[in-house]
């Protein structure tokens, strides 16, 4: 099955899951909206003009905290910037736009939770790879110099 390997840097993951991680309230993801349940701590797996994760804690985490206008702070996927969402909808994550919110405290095999493996693998600077085929996504880590 066609898959693709989206690479996101951990020390760009790590402050944005943080920020996260840190906030008292959450965004709901859509299913949490209609379910009427909380949202909580999460990266948001985003696919527009790119793909990129940003935190879904609230107040959002500001791209310039000076500027309340500002952005929010993203986590580009390598190559897949501004100005590559034609691009990317020709891959197995598809054209249509998304927002997945990826919780922070989903346990992982091996044990611990996903924001245990971002400080982990994060403090050795490396890569978080989501890897996505049109059906389901994976998440994995990479050391420095991987990529």
């Amino acid at each position: 099955m066609e898959s693709i390997a989206l690479w996101f840097r951990l020390s760009e993951v790590g402050v944005i899951a943080e920020h996260a991680a840190a906030a008292t309230q959450h965004s709901p993801s859509i299913t949490q909206y209609y379910n009427e349940e909380p949202g909580v701590a999460s990266l948001v797996w985003v696919k527009d003009d790119g793909t990129y994760l940003m935190s879904n804690g609230i107040p959002r985490q500001l791209a310039d905290p000076d500027q309340p206008e500002s952005r929010s702070l993203v986590a580009y996927a390598q190559g897949w910037g501004p100005g590559t969402g034609p691009a990317i909808g020709d891959t197995p994550v598809g054209g249509d736009d998304f927002a997945e919110h990826v919780e922070l405290a989903e346990p992982v095999s091996g044990g611990g939770t996903l924001l245990d493996l971002i400080r982990h693998h994060g403090r050795a600077g490396g890569w978080m790879i989501i890897t996505a085929n049109p059906q389901k996504y994976e998440i994995s880590f990479a050391p420095a110099g991987s990529l």
